[in-house]
Parts: C-alpha cells; sequence; structure tokens
C-alpha cells in the first residue's frame, strides 16, 4: 500500500511539472536563452556565424547570409551598393526576437535605398569589433559604421585592480576531482534547462533576479577596472572609419536594472564610456535616458535578463534612431 501511494505520488508530481511546462511555454511566462552550438564556429581566438546557416537562438529561427551576417530569411540577397556596416554583440544581433522586429530588421524595411549589414554576433567584446576591421575592409562605399554599444562589452579589453581571481586551475586532491566532476554535471543540466525548459527558466528568473546580479558584476568591474584598453580599441575603429570616410557613431545600450532607479551612482559605466568618446571626439547616441523615461520598463527586455531587449524594446529603439540618425 504504501509502495503504491509513493509511485501515485511520484506520478502526480511528474504530472504536474509537465503541466506546468507546457502552461508556462503556451503563454510565455518566461525565454529560453539556449544558443545552438552549430550557429558559431572558432578561428583561431575569435569566433563567427556560420554561412547561409539556419539555426535557433533564444528561442528563435535565426538566419545567416553569404557573410555570416543575420539575415531577414534564407538565401538573402543585398541589392544596393551603399552599405551601413553594423557592429554589435548579441543585443544588437537581437536574441529572442524574430529579425524583421529587431531594430535593425525594422530599419531595414525603412531604409531601402542601403544595405544594413548586420555583423553583431552574440558574445562579441570590443576587440572583437576591432578584429571585423578585417572583413569591413572586404565591402566598398561604407556610408556609416554604428556600432551598438552594450556595457559588458569592455569585458576582455579592461585592467583589472584588485579583484579577486576566480579559480581556474582543477583541485589536486581526490576531493577537487570529485568536486569538478559534479560542477561540469550541473553546468551540463543548467545549459540543457537554459535551452529547453520554460518552467526552469521561470523560477531561476524569480528567485535570483538575474538583471540585478548581472549588473553588480559589471558595475564593480567598471568601478575597479582601466579602460585604457577599451579607448585604445574603440581609436582603432574610430582611425579605420575616417581613412574609409565613414561616418562612425556609437549607439549606448542601458542595463535592465538601471532603468529601475536611473540613479548618478547606478550610472557610473555610461559616463566612464561618455568621457573616453568625448575624449576620442567620436560621436554618441546614449540611450539610456530614453529608457530611464518609461514606465513599467521590464516590457522592453527579454524576461529575466540583464540587457536583451524584447519586441517592445526593440520597436522603442527603432523610434528613436529613426529620429536621431540621418540615414
Amino acid at each position: 500500500m504504501i509502495k503504491k501511494v509513493f509511485f501515485i505520488n511520484i506520478f502526480l508530481v511528474i504530472f504536474l511539472v509537465l503541466l506546468l511546462e507546457l502552461i508556462f511555454n503556451i503563454f510565455k511566462l518566461s525565454g529560453l536563452m539556449g544558443i545552438e552550438r552549430g550557429l558559431i564556429y572558432k578561428k583561431g581566438d575569435t569566433f563567427f556565424l556560420n554561412t547561409n546557416e539556419k539555426g535557433e537562438i533564444f528561442d528563435e529561427i535565426v538566419f545567416t547570409d553569404n557573410f555570416g551576417f543575420r539575415a531577414p530569411k534564407e538565401n538573402f540577397q543585398y541589392n544596393s551598393k551603399e552599405n551601413i556596416f553594423i557592429l554589435g554583440d548579441s543585443v544588437a544581433f537581437g536574441n529572442g526576437v524574430k529579425e524583421e522586429n529587431t531594430f535593425i530588421g525594422l530599419l531595414r524595411k525603412s531604409i531601402k535605398n542601403k544595405n544594413l549589414l548586420n555583423s553583431s554576433v552574440p558574445g562579441y567584446q570590443i576587440k572583437n569589433q576591432v578584429e571585423n576591421i578585417e572583413i569591413m575592409k572586404k565591402f566598398e562605399n561604407i556610408e556609416k559604421i554604428i556600432y551598438f554599444f552594450t556595457l559588458n562589452d569592455v569585458y576582455g579589453s579592461s585592467n583589472i585592480k584588485g579583484l579577486k581571481k576566480e579559480r581556474t586551475e582543477p583541485p589536486k586532491s581526490n576531493e577537487g576531482s570529485f568536486f569538478l566532476k559534479n560542477f561540469q554535471i550541473l553546468k551540463s543540466i543548467n545549459y540543457n534547462l537554459r535551452n529547453k525548459s520554460y518552467l526552469y527558466m521561470y523560477i531561476k528568473g524569480i528567485s535570483t533576479d538575474p538583471s540585478k546580479r548581472w549588473f553588480q558584476n559589471l558595475y564593480k568591474h567598471y568601478e575597479e577596472s582601466s579602460l585604457d584598453q577599451t579607448s585604445e580599441q574603440l581609436k582603432k575603429i574610430r582611425n579605420f572609419s575616417k581613412n574609409i570616410n565613414s561616418d562612425f557613431l556609437i549607439v549606448i545600450l542601458p542595463y535592465e536594472f538601471q532603468i529601475r532607479k536611473c540613479s548618478d551612482a547606478i550610472l557610473l559605466p555610461q559616463n566612464q564610456i561618455q568621457n573616453i568618446l568625448n575624449q576620442l571626439n567620436i560621436k554618441y547616441l546614449d540611450l539610456t535616458q530614453n529608457f530611464c523615461e518609461l514606465n513599467n520598463s521590464k516590457k522592453y527586455f527579454y524576461k529575466f535578463d540583464p540587457m536583451h531587449l524584447s519586441k517592445k524594446g526593440h520597436k522603442f529603439v527603432y523610434d528613436i534612431l529613426k529620429d536621431e540618425i540621418n540615414f
């Protein structure tokens, strides 16, 4: 009898979990955050999107063109001799949003006489944008270079002062090996659940507040780092744009957690980046204050995400860009 009750309870728990997963999937109460591994390949110390590929990123089907840039559809062809070159990471790529609903896709539909070459790649930092100079050299008539700058782009291009180093060497004892083995198992489970379970992402989102956690780590980076290398790398892109007579503009995008308060202290990262851009005489458009004026700003970001925009957020950015930038 006890055994029967036990199995009935197990069945009910499994049924309840599956039912909740179905409900969360249907109503999209959270968002998946997986990236299909076949989309990205590594070459040397950097990585690229495969050309003419179809895959899935953040639960959304994406396409790439002949150059490995995000495209609206398969076999997409450009039809103009004038180009606008887009630099960026996963935010400008448009993780989790259909291409036609991203701010790049919306611009593409409204600017029909110029090609929008979206070279943004999830995970890219400033150093990768400098490497993109070699790709830009292959194109003629680049009228504008627009770099959509996310605050974590400085990772890998700053000198850390006093930050605690995470343990990177494997432990030497048997206990350490056991820890490493189990850590890898947990990491694999987390990766697969991020890819497949809306319920898991919802529970993780409401219990850990990823936006707050990610921003706090980022804030320490700006507090305790020198951005000299960031300045040098931005200077390289600026100089290249001058050499090809192309306008260079940086669009600064905020983190979701910042928009909850918008105090002077919390906007330290933007202030530091603005100081660098002013010193380098680089034109920029900081959208942080535009976001600060919004009500219920969370709707403008991907669910439980620190910086990626929702469909509504992309439309908001597009409306600003079409008014502020002369295309």
